[in-house]
């Protein structure tokens, strides 16, 4: 049980783990405290990169140009013009476990979209892509509708409900 109700905690820089840890209000420090407001920046400062950024694409809105890496987010339920997706086959092609990349919703529609090794376009029922390059090591997802794409040594995987049109398959380029 709780002696206080009303506790409150504080992050301090652990010089050893080299990592901030959570301290009771209650606890006493022990050792040097100089350069603890520099460690505690240097720490903030340097974590902010390795974070994911998840962005929607509302109805209605239109975004053009950009690319995703490091396991960011595009979900798409308006239009997205020229996006690099470079994240999303973190788990391998075509398995429901990946998470990032671009994920075009019912509605949504993307169009000339390049997908690089790594990437993944996932095109849900309703949604519907354009004009989409697929290098080697990318993938897209298909369960809306996609037309003219290219596989450039790329996969393209067509699931129920899925339809591709105009599909061009290139050297080592793949289609199920």
């Amino acid at each position: 049980m709780k002696r206080h109700l009303n506790t409150s905690y504080r992050l301090v820089w652990n010089h050893i783990t080299g990592t901030l840890v959570v301290a009771s209000e209650l606890a006493r420090s022990r050792g040097k405290r100089t350069g603890v407001a520099v460690a505690l920046s240097l720490a903030a400062v340097t974590s902010v990169p390795v974070l994911a950024a998840d962005t929607v694409v509302q109805a209605g809105e239109t975004v053009s140009g950009g690319t995703l890496t490091n396991h960011d987010n595009q979900i798409v339920f308006g239009t997205a013009n020229g996006m690099t997706i470079s994240t999303g086959l973190e788990y391998g092609p075509d398995n429901e476990a990946n998470t990032g990349g671009q994920w075009i919703q019912n509605g949504g529609i993307a169009n000339n979209t390049t997908v690089t090794g790594g990437g993944l376009q996932r095109v849900n029922a309703g949604g519907s892509v354009s004009d989409t390059v697929i290098s080697a090591g990318g993938g897209q997802s298909l369960q809306g509708q996609a037309v003219n794409t290219t596989l450039n040594g790329g996969e393209q995987w067509v699931h129920e409900g899925g339809i591709a049109t105009g599909t061009v398959i290139n050297e080592k380029g793949w289609q199920a």
